[in-house]
């Protein structure tokens, strides 16, 4: 029996994994894992009944059913892509209501200025922001377009890399006066750590050393479900905190919060644009999203 899967997004997939010449290249691309990439291309091959790829742990390349399949595929995506542009031209004038949600806190990635610059443009397109301190349930919850910071799982939404952020390990200089510095995250058992209980895993505090993930386990001194109210905690001194460069830069600006255990910060990570993966993608969340792909500002 075959599993189910959503053709169109597998073929999609495929067909960057071609265009970009490996799993790992079409992973960053497409921003998700390396396993959702060659999961969904062993689905492909399975609904097909052939190989499409020679695999090897140095190199990959097209099997001969792979180069007929993949020249098809492509004539599909292109005729797709040519009905959107003609359902775009049918479209022109746009109106309707969008519901997006994003975290609290972080309307200082620049994505409210494209947006406003969209509704500007097109006054007959009505927006609702919902900024939350927890997950969404884009589904149940009638939420048009989400706003997502860190890599994505594999899912039935399509994320689109819209720009990044820090994470930080801060703490305010009289709390590293009194209790001292972590020199590495396996430190931060013995110090007071200020939760964020609003996300997904508050109790692992993601690093990296030797240029590979890792995570310190931690325990909560105190907690809120509240990035800025985590944030405040933190400058009052009451210990240390691990939050997103949108909720810290103010206060590690002006002195109030310090970084530490810089060492062992990633350099960035993926802020995207999140949506559900349907092959009639609703023609103004369609315009609004590439809007703000191709307005973005060096502040974004």
């Amino acid at each position: 029996m075959k599993r189910k899967m959503d053709l169109l997004k597998a073929i999609t997939t495929f067909n960057v994994v071609i265009n970009t010449g490996s799993f790992s290249a079409a992973s960053r691309e497409l921003n998700i894992v390396t396993s959702a990439i060659s999961r969904q291309v062993s689905d492909l091959e399975q609904h097909f009944g052939c190989q499409l790829l020679y695999r090897s742990t140095r190199a990959m390349s097209l099997t001969a059913e792979g180069k007929q399949y993949l020249e098809q595929f492509r004539q599909i995506l292109n005729s797709i892509e040519r009905l959107e542009s003609k359902a775009d031209d049918l479209n022109n004038i746009l109106s309707g209501h969008l519901t997006i949600s994003a975290p609290s806190g972080s309307a200082s990635l620049g994505f409210l200025r494209s947006t406003s610059d969209f509704m500007k443009l097109h006054p007959n397109v009505k927006i609702s922001w919902l900024f939350l301190n927890r997950f969404v349930d884009m589904v149940q919850e009638g939420i048009d377009l989400s706003i997502r910071v860190g890599d994505l799982p594999d899912s039935n939404f399509i994320a689109r890399r819209y720009s990044s952020t820090k994470v930080n390990f801060v703490a305010s200089p009289n709390y590293i006066k009194e209790k001292g510095e972590p020199r590495h995250p396996d430190e931060l058992k013995i110090h007071n750590c200020l939760i964020d209980s609003s996300n997904r895993h508050p109790l692992r505090w993601h690093y990296q050393e030797n240029s590979k993930p890792q995570y310190a386990s931690v325990s909560a001194f105190a907690e809120a479900n509240d990035g800025d109210a985590v944030a405040s905690l933190a400058i009052e001194g009451l210990g240390i905190a691990y939050l997103p460069s949108f909720l810290t830069q103010r206060y590690l600006d002006s002195g109030e919060l310090v970084e530490i255990l810089n060492d062992f910060e990633f350099e960035k990570i993926p802020v995207s644009l999140v949506y559900p993966a349907k092959l009639m993608i609703n023609p103004l969340l369609k315009s609004l999203i590439h809007y703000m792909l191709e307005n973005k500002t060096p502040r974004d």
